[in-house]
């Protein structure tokens, strides 16, 4: 990408050209001469005069060049299309990808698809860059097409309109009170003996919307670029870069600042060679905080040695004495293409910036990243209609974050010659909507799992600092509600007298419509606890869905405590001090295992204990229960055999778990609707998935037994939901029976088939269907979302092994 286009983007030379010469070979030449010096203004009529003598395949795709490069996207597309109907043996295997390219710009995403995809099976080996590039544009446009009902409908978008925008470019908007600052591409210097006559940059200001106003001329150096410009929050320096042409479409920028005193600029300071590199471009300055200390930092973009790609962004902390640190390569958040213009808004420690590197509409997109989680960094896309399918660039976000402007090529905006459709970037203003987000908390006793009632919640926005936002106290519920603002991180805290505290941190980013944020918050007595951590003996890792059962043994009249947990291998139970307790262990599919705990003398507040049980015999897994997806195996058919094995139906029944949740929770809102979509994640997570990873040790367990001489009488139930007739679901209870033989049967190549035929592992099938399914399972074929996707309805459809019965003889 030529520096131009990054930092000034579609820069233009001239505003028309005078052809010389009437002759197609004076057009042509004049054309690549144009081209050669990267002015594809010109070159690009001058290739139009040379196609009106005659169609040639060359000079369309030098045409189709150089409209590319001068942003004329759709004269683009359409000379490469010629030359892609023209051509006969792939002489310009780029066509395809370029023409790819155009047709994303200008939003035509499945035009776009079908040029890449054309392009990959007719170069694909050709140069890696572009296969992968290729194969990464598909996605984009994939994901694009999947965005068209995604715009953001709280976030309005204005062009400027002419006080401010002309056919040239403008661009880097900075607004202070009611001033705009910017910057526009269009002033002539009347002492420029280059030819054709150039153009460059000034910065100008506007109040109210005002017509732009020019610098002081001492401030906009004739004969040079002067933009970007941005100023410190306390108003007192501003930075700015100064640029040259390298040629008639590239620049090369430094970066300046001057201070402000009594209102009036001082000298320019050019910044250190640290900063400046004369050999390259450093540009797009903007101030923030360095996201390792939070010290003040200069941002910029700049294709100095040590860049990941081409432009990419980079910071300078500024030390005391104006001391600026060997610049540091913003490595988690740039790519291989251009990363550039970067602002950092200050109250939110964000960090916005564009790319051509991440998934996006087409062109530059604008993105954000809050820049103190840059080890796993979450990189938004501002999504439509910030961004579109041209280029978007050069962000900021006032203070108070209801409004932003920035600058795009994009649909609306003035073109230097309406026929061309092309250049140039003007501004734009976007105003945001308020988003009603709110954090509900919710308070509950760590052991118990009830609601604590009488605790102080106090909610902190952490930015760098932590904040206090506000502090909550209620001895009548557990519940508070907090209004939240958008792209921030928070830390909730909940406390009482007697416990020990509770926190959650999480982040509004990302979040694009209204919404309640629950947190839940578990408060731990500071009385004695008991804390067990259970394990398997084998692999020692952490064993989830252990139940534990707590004896008092000093007091045998107490009721026995039992704790199961699903979601984890960690159990906590109060205790009272100078007692004896007795604690059980067990899981299905483990030994249990017994230990005893004593009080007495127990100087912490916690005792920490270890379990780790060892896996058990075939009767400690019953009762073991499979779980099948609606009228599954053989839908439709009055089978009562299958061939299918019960992993044969186990992955596409996981597959479809969104789906069940998404059916099922279609008419809920709010607590309700998580609450529903919790219930199925665990219900997959935690009993089909589970059940189903027990069924291969059991297999390999009973294996294990048959080897060793051990005859084993197998009893198994298989069950239906009532959605169906009777007699259809008893067939049907059968198939799911034999789903699970068939696994016994296909297990390690046959290894079970001999102890099946020779009756020494036999099988007993009690397909029961419907029969005992609850009264409250719907049975009613057109309510599908309660007797096929709610959760009384899914258990129901399972087989289970109920029994092992053993025998010598």
């Amino acid at each position: 990408m030529n520096n131009i286009r990054i930092t000034l983007t579609g820069l233009l030379l001239i505003a028309a050209m005078t052809v010389q010469g009437q002759t197609r070979q004076a057009f042509l030449d004049a054309a690549e001469a144009s081209f050669a010096e990267k002015d594809y203004y010109s070159a690009l009529h001058y290739y139009k005069n040379v196609l009106e003598f005659r169609e040639d395949i060359a000079v369309l795709y030098k045409a189709a060049e150089s409209a590319r490069m001068f942003n004329s996207y759709r004269h683009a597309a359409d000379y490469y299309q010629q030359v892609v109907d023209l051509e006969e043996n792939m002489e310009y295997p780029l066509a395809t990808y370029w023409l790819g390219e155009m047709q994303k710009r200008l939003g035509n995403y499945d035009q776009a698809k079908e040029a890449y995809q054309l392009y990959l099976s007719e170069n694909q080996l050709d140069n890696p860059y572009y296969t992968e590039s290729a194969t990464r544009q598909i996605d984009d446009c994939d994901w694009a097409i999947s965005q068209a009902d995604s715009v953001r409908g709280y976030v309005s978008v204005e062009h400027l309109g002419s006080n401010i925008n002309t056919p040239f470019s403008e661009y880097g908007p900075v607004q202070l009170g009611d001033t705009l600052y910017y910057s526009s591409l269009r002033f002539p210097f009347e002492n420029d003996d280059h030819k054709p006559e150039r153009i460059f940059s000034n910065a100008l200001w506007s109040i109210k919307g005002g017509e732009g106003i020019q610098f002081d001329p001492e401030f906009n150096d004739p004969g040079m670029h002067t933009g970007h410009v941005v100023f410190t929050e306390e108003e007192d320096r501003v930075y700015y870069t100064i640029c040259e042409y390298q040629n008639p479409t590239e620049i090369r920028c430094d970066i300046y600042y001057r201070d402000i005193e009594d209102g009036a600029f001082g000298e320019p300071v050019k910044l250190p060679g640290t900063i400046n590199d004369s050999s390259y471009t450093t540009t797009q300055p903007s101030i923030g905080l360095d996201p390792v200390n939070g010290d003040p930092a200069l941002y910029f973009a700049s294709d100095r040695p040590g860049s990941k790609g081409k432009l990419d962004i980079w910071y300078s902390v500024i030390g005391d004495e104006d001391e600026f640190g060997e610049p540091v390569n913003l490595m988690p958040i740039n790519t291989i293409e251009d990363d550039i213009t970067p602002f950092y808004h200050k109250p939110s420690q964000t960090l916005y910036f564009s790319s051509m590197g991440y998934q996006g509409f087409g062109g530059f997109d604008i993105y954000s990243v809050y820049t103190h989680s840059l080890v796993d960094p979450y990189i938004e896309n501002l999504g439509q209609p910030v961004n579109s399918s041209y280029n978007d660039l050069y962000f900021f976000l006032g203070e108070q974050e209801d409004t932003a402007f920035f600058a795009s090529n994009r649909q609306g905006s003035m073109y230097l010659e309406e026929a061309d459709e092309a250049c140039c970037n003007d501004i734009y203003k976007a105003a945001f909507a308020d988003l009603d987000i709110d954090l509900i908390a919710l308070t509950f006793d760590a052991a118990t799992q009830e609601d604590l009632l009488g605790t102080t919640v106090t909610l902190l926005e952490i930015n760098g600092d932590e904040t206090i936002i506000d502090q909550q106290s209620a001895e009548n519920t557990n519940r508070f509600e907090f209004p939240l603002d958008r792209n921030r991180s928070y830390r909730v805290i909940a406390t009482k007298p007697g416990y020990f505290p509770d926190t959650v941190q999480f982040s509004t980013r990302g979040i694009n419509s209204s919404q309640e944020i629950v947190k839940r918050l578990y408060l731990r007595s500071e009385s004695l606890d008991l804390q067990i951590a259970v394990c398997d003996n084998e692999t020692q890792e952490p064993l989830r869905g252990a139940t534990i059962q707590l004896l008092d043994l000093s007091d045998p009249s107490s009721e026995t405590i039992a704790q199961i947990n699903e979601d984890g291998n960690v159990f906590d139970f109060p205790l009272d001090r100078n007692k004896s307790y007795q604690v059980i262990t067990s899981k299905r599919g483990y030994r249990p295992d017994t230990m005893l705990i004593n009080t007495t003398d127990i100087p912490d507040n916690v005792i920490s204990r270890r379990v780790c049980l060892d896996r058990g015999n075939l009767e400690d897994y019953l009762p073991l229960a499979l779980y099948f997806d609606n009228d599954n195996p053989n839908p439709r058919t009055y089978y009562r055999t299958s061939r299918r094995t019960y992993d044969d139906t186990y992955p596409p029944y996981m597959a479809r778990k969104e789906e069940f949740k998404t059916e099922f929770t279609e008419p809920l809102v709010d607590e309700a609707r998580a609450e529903a979509e919790d219930d199925i994640e665990r219900f997959f997570e935690y009993q089909v998935r589970e059940g189903r990873n027990d069924m291969i040790y059991f297999i390999e367990t009973l294996s294990e037994e048959i080897d060793k001489g051990e005859n084993i009488e197998i009893v198994i139930q298989g069950f239906s939901s009532p959605r169906g007739p009777s007699a259809y679901n008893d067939n049907l209870s059968s198939r799911r029976i034999s789903t699970i033989i068939n696994q016994f049967r296909r297990y390690a190549d046959g290894a079970l088939i001999d102890a099946l035929e020779a009756g020494t592992l036999t099988i007993v099938q009690e397909p029961l269907g419907d029969t005992t399914a609850p009264i409250y399972v719907s049975d009613e074929m057109d309510d599908a979302r309660n007797s096929i996707f709610s959760v009384p309805a899914s258990r129901e459809r399972r087989i289970e092994i109920i029994d092992v019965r053993r025998s010598n003889d």
